[in-house]
């Protein structure tokens, strides 16, 4: 699905580029999304946040499983 349809970016490349952004506005600029119309920006932001927890999360439960090892 598209988040921003100006520069035709997908809920695929936000999680892609949240896994190498250091914070969500420089993952907005590496993107572009909210650089023309910016009628995305909300719904792309929250889109962000949402993949931000999920790869900490992931990453947490990663790590928890290796100590376990």
């Amino acid at each position: 699905m598209y988040v921003c349809i100006c520069h035709q970016v997908t809920e695929d490349q936000v999680r892609e580029a949240v896994s190498s952004s250091k914070s969500t506005s420089d993952t907005l600029k590496k993107l572009g999304v909210g650089g023309s119309c910016g009628i995305c920006l909300i719904d792309a932001v929250k889109k962000l946040e949402e993949e931000i927890v999920s790869h900490k999360n992931s990453s947490l439960t990663s790590l928890k499983d290796r100590q376990k090892s």
